[in-house]
């Protein structure tokens, strides 16, 4: 659960980023199970890469997703970092991030990265390999999904060097034409990156994929921004409503569009990933004003229809870390154990989604149960 200090009539508890969290860390799981069967992108298991027309709508979930929910994962991370200060200050706060992020951090590079590896080379490609060689010999190492949370304890200690400083920005909550504005700037920086880094790069050792990062970047730092000004009180129903209608327009409409008449069937999607080409600019933009459109529209949807919780949404919301860190292998191993199954891909995927979700949450939750886990997951 998110507990934060009350202040500036921000609420001692918010149910609906509780909720939110369930949500997104869904959308991962699903995502990495589209990208096994058949959308773009890179896992460690790849069963199948979707052909036109049928990669259209998976190409467009997994789009989408990446257009916003690591995005806002950050900002909603950072939107907690002050009161957390503000309440445990710098020394605990410190001691606590260092545990919550470091161990599932290395933890997931020593031990279930090369789990996940085993389980793909030995029980799919049906290599004659051993776990404990992996563990020993440190086969498959990596940072993997979690290069998030590297990437999260970055960015943190960075704040925490400056926060000395005692820099606040005070600012209402943006109104539509300097949000449009941003999204164009944003946009365009990540195309200019794009033209030599295109989308599935991704720097060594680190997994940083360095043709999102703008955003990230940017949407940590409001995090903070917004907890400083109280913006989510800003984000009305109505505002996230129309935001999300529009999210809606640019998803089943102009991203169609854009995949057809961007030369998808002469280039593949190659065209939309990078190079100096007015798809990749389109594309950056697109991504944009989609993400940004979603996040908008999505607190406010929430923060009107699941601002609270029961047991069950308690329990999922406990989890949600532990899924995020767990994950991998479980979905690995769960299409290891389906792999000799003949059936169309997406078929696949639709059938096995709702008992990786499943896998996934009751896993994190019963880790949790471990002693002295629940204080890191």
């Amino acid at each position: 659960m998110i507990e934060k200090k009350v202040s500036m009539n921000i609420p001692a508890r918010i149910f609906y980023i509780d909720n939110l969290r369930i949500f997104l860390i869904s959308l991962v799981v699903l995502h990495h199970l589209s990208i096994t069967y058949g959308a773009p992108g890179d896992w460690y298991y790849n069963e199948s890469k979707a052909g036109f027309p049928e990669i259209l709508p998976l190409a467009m979930f997994v789009a989408t997703n990446q257009s916003f929910f690591m995005g806002m994962f950050f900002f909603v991370s950072a939107f907690f970092i002050l009161p957390s200060l503000n309440r445990k200050g710098t020394g605990r706060f410190i001691r606590e991030r260092l545990l919550r992020l470091g161990v599932p951090l290395l933890f997931f590079y020593f031990v279930l990265a090369p789990l996940t590896a085993f389980i793909r080379s030995r029980f799919i490609s049906g290599d004659p390999v051993s776990l404990t060689d992996y563990w020993i010999n440190q086969h498959g190492v990596g940072f993997g999904p979690l290069w998030f949370v590297e990437a999260l304890l970055i960015f943190t200690l960075i704040f925490l060097l400056i926060k000395p400083f005692k820099i606040k920005i005070i600012a209402p909550f943006p109104g539509t034409t300097r949000i449009l504005l941003t999204i164009f700037l944003v946009g365009l920086l990540q195309f200019i990156i794009r033209i030599w880094l295109p989308v599935g790069w991704s720097m060594p050792f680190t997994s940083f994929q360095f043709p999102f990062f703008v955003q990230y970047i940017l949407l940590f730092a409001l995090g903070i921004v917004a907890y400083q000004n109280n913006w989510l009180a800003s984000v009305s129903f109505l505002k996230g409503k129309n935001w999300f209608i529009f999210a809606q327009v640019l998803i089943f409409v102009g991203f169609p569009l854009l995949f057809v008449f961007g030369g998808k069937g002469e280039r593949g999607i190659d065209a939309f990933m990078g190079g100096f080409s007015w798809q990749n600019f389109a594309y950056a933009l697109w991504e944009q004003l989609t993400g940004f459109s979603l996040i908008i529209g999505l607190s406010g949807l929430f923060q009107k229809y699941f601002n609270s919780q029961n047991k069950v949404t308690g329990y999922l919301s406990g989890s949600a870390y532990g899924v995020f860190v767990f994950h991998a292998p479980i979905l690995v191993g769960i299409s290891a154990i389906f792999v000799s199954w003949q059936a169309f891909p997406v078929i696949k995927l639709v059938a096995l989604a709702p008992v990786a979700l499943v896998l996934c949450f009751l896993i994190a939750g019963l880790v949790k149960k471990i002693p002295m886990a629940g204080k890191v997951f």
